[in-house]
């Protein structure tokens, strides 16, 4: 069984572009039924913490793989990261173990490439402005993944530690408060924690007439009411959604209109559109097969006995 690290994993992981695609390609798997993804399980040993497992079976390139993967908010006051993981990639015809690597480098990576499908096609035409909220981990993904896809954005980010935003890649502007941020955004970013009982601030008002929503972290700034503004309203998995809902998540949200896989595959470009992705096994288990077949044809990473 090979063992990759977290910086064996950043080393071998493809270029935005390139995983941009291979997310496209998963989503538009899912949506048409040719990948295995129960919705994920999860426990929750503190307040506002998780861990959750998240199995997925691509059908597509016969690919089974498992992240294990934890989130705990308050864990920056200990000086420790706020996601953790682990993915397990399995022989699909066997079931034995053939790989386990560290899962924060790709939650980090294909969650900014999931939102950056989304941009690539439901940003506003010409969009140039773009908001990002929460300058953490994913705000840093996030403002590489803008201004890859388009390197003249300008990012106006906040973050209640406003040393954070120096930390973003970019033409990036600090903002005092978060509707400072979003005022005029083309694209809105919200990556704060997800925790069980958010404030929810952002209102229709402060969204323009024109603009696309990638809420990553739940409800925590994306209030249902401007929720129920968009004129479409994505999610990367229905009944995931549904279930997060049943567990008090997204209360008063409206129901999805689809998953953004089905999505893809329709035309038009509606005004307001807001995609809200929780993160989905599936792309773990496309990341992984990816990185796993880099690391053998590399030589990269440790043999470990079973």
């Amino acid at each position: 069984m090979l063992y990759l690290s977290r910086s064996e994993v950043a080393s071998l992981l493809p270029e935005i572009p390139a995983q941009l695609d291979l997310v496209e390609n998963t989503y538009r798997a899912v949506g048409a039924g040719r990948v295995e993804l129960p919705p994920k399980p999860g426990i929750h040993p503190r307040k506002d913490s998780f861990i959750h497992a998240m199995p997925a079976y691509l059908r597509d390139d016969d690919v089974a793989a498992l992240k294990w993967v934890a989130g705990y908010p308050a864990n920056k006051e200990r000086g420790l990261p706020y996601i953790s993981g682990l993915i397990v990639v399995n022989d699909a015809d066997t079931g034995l173990p053939t790989a386990v690597m560290d899962g924060a480098e790709i939650t980090a990576a294909r969650t900014a490439a999931a939102s950056g499908v989304c941009v690539r096609r439901w940003a506003p035409h010409g969009w140039k402005e773009a908001a990002i909220l929460g300058c953490g981990e994913q705000g840093r993904h996030h403002a590489r993944v803008l201004s890859t896809l388009n390197p003249e954005v300008r990012i106006r980010a906040y973050d209640p530690h406003p040393e954070r935003i120096a930390e973003l890649e970019g033409h990036v502007e600090p903002a005092a408060a978060a509707a400072e941020a979003i005022e005029g955004a083309d694209v809105v970013v919200s990556a704060g924690p997800i925790i069980e009982d958010p404030a929810s601030p952002i209102e229709p008002e402060w969204l323009g007439s024109r603009w696309l929503g990638l809420p990553i972290d739940f409800d925590f700034y994306f209030s249902a009411e401007a929720v129920a503004s968009a004129d479409r309203f994505l999610v990367d998995d229905v009944d995931q959604f549904e279930y997060y809902r049943s567990l008090g998540h997204f209360e008063d949200w409206p129901a999805p209109g689809g998953s953004v896989g089905e999505a893809l595959a329709d035309g038009g470009l509606p005004a307001r559109v807001l995609c809200c992705n929780l993160g989905v096994g599936a792309l773990d288990a496309a990341f992984a097969a990816r990185v796993l077949a880099a690391a053998q044809e590399q030589g990269i990473g440790t043999e470990l006995e079973l």
